[in-house]
């Protein structure tokens, strides 16, 4: 656990303890150097860090928002590929939605497509939503991927070499960078693939104490701190293709990361702070001596696997992926705990494939029961059609309206 302490001045019986700390801190930058060596002796093909580079001293600004609760904490972002398969999931998200929670306590709900996409899904909006779901559609702001990652404006190499910068590579980028955008300290990421499952507002995702001077986040009395409820998970239980996923984000950072007991953020649906985020890209500017850390991630992405994405195809695995990248520089840069605590609220519940589907009793298993997920999914990778999914969860609601 990351503590916090006040520094003192040096007195001389403290000596002692200097002395002690300061051959620790020798044993950990040699570690630490033997570290990149062997990872750079294992990955050739990474970028080195250049000579004269450093990390910025203190890795993380302190700041405190002051924020009205009602509706100042939370702000939803879709990334949208706005085919008629996408649009018909993120129907039944806004079904869903409407159904099950309390628009009014969030600040906005942000939609990001490719520009070439992006009057599709403002005309999918304004049509739709103005009619089924009005207050929606007064949160709505649809935006292209670009605004917030100029990388992903039209005619880049990143947007014209479609081979090497698939589509959901790019959605990964958005998730991260539209932090630029959000105006609120929390954003929650969701798949269109997701739907709202039970009764609740944006307060109920939020852990509340006291406020400090070390809180990140409090309202506007100064006198109740906010800390996001993020769903982990242990790190020994994930899939081998998780477990690279981690090894890769860490090696992309520079940094180790324990592939142990610890419990580490899970993927979509999560809830992201803007600072820890933004703090993540001046880490990777710092440390790589770059103009801009988006840029440089999705040069990662080819650069390091470029043989095997032209081997692999669709079973290439990325070096990096965002969730992994927020969480290990948040628990390194100690600050995971001013904004998040361990929950499983978001969901605890999926169909990941055809045959669950086939078996799923969605009134009983999902919505509105005693699991404490606020979310469910429907995988998108297994393509059942979502009128077939709304057919199946929309008797649900007759119960759920009760």
């Amino acid at each position: 656990m990351c503590q916090h302490h006040q520094l003192d001045p040096v007195i001389p019986s403290m000596l002692p303890l200097l002395r002690l700390f300061l051959r620790a801190a020798l044993v950990f930058v040699t570690w630490q150097s033997l570290f990149h060596h062997s990872e750079a002796a294992r990955y050739p093909d990474t970028h080195a860090l250049p000579a004269g580079s450093k990390v910025s001293d203190p890795l993380f600004v302190h700041r405190q928002w002051e924020v009205n609760p009602k509706n100042g904490l939370l702000t939803i972002l879709v990334p949208v590929f706005p085919t008629d398969f996408e649009l018909g999931n993120l129907r039944n998200q806004l079904r869903t939605a409407a159904q099950y929670f309390d628009i009014n306590t969030v600040k906005e709900y942000i939609l990001t497509a490719p520009w070439e996409k992006v009057s599709t899904l403002q005309s999918f909006v304004d049509k739709e939503w103005a009619v089924e779901f009005p207050k929606y559609h007064t949160a709505a702001r649809v935006v292209s991927d670009g605004q917030c990652a100029p990388q992903l404006n039209k005619g880049t190499i990143y947007d014209t070499d479609r081979l090497k910068y698939p589509g959901w590579v790019k959605q990964q980028l958005v998730k991260l960078s539209c932090a630029n955008i959000v105006t609120t300290p929390f954003y929650l990421v969701l798949d269109t693939d997701v739907f709202f499952v039970k009764h609740f507002g944006a307060q109920d995702l939020f852990k509340t104490s006291q406020c400090s001077h070390l809180s990140a986040v409090c309202d506007k009395s100064g006198k109740i701190s906010y800390q996001a409820k993020n769903d982990i998970y242990p790190i020994y239980n994930r899939t081998e293709d998780q477990l690279v996923w981690m090894e890769a984000s860490a090696l992309t950072l520079k940094m180790a990361v324990p592939l142990d007991w610890r419990e580490a953020i899970g993927v979509t649906p999560q809830i992201l702070a803007k600072d820890v985020t933004l703090s993540l890209g001046r880490f990777i500017k710092d440390r790589y001596n770059t103009d801009s850390w988006t840029q440089y991630l999705l040069d990662e992405l080819f650069y390091r696997y470029k043989k095997d994405y032209r081997e692999l195809g669709e079973a290439w695995r990325p070096p990096w992926t965002e969730y992994d990248l927020y969480w290990i520089f948040a628990t390194y840069a100690c600050i995971w705990e001013k904004y998040h605590v361990a929950a499983t609220v978001l969901q605890d519940q999926a169909i990941w494939s055809e045959e669950d589907f086939n078996v799923w009793q969605p009134c009983r298993d999902t919505f509105d029961t005693q699991l404490d997920g606020y979310f469910n999914l429907v995988q998108s990778r297994i393509e059942l059609d979502p009128a077939m999914i709304w057919d199946k969860i929309s008797a649900c609601f007759q119960v759920a309206g009760k």
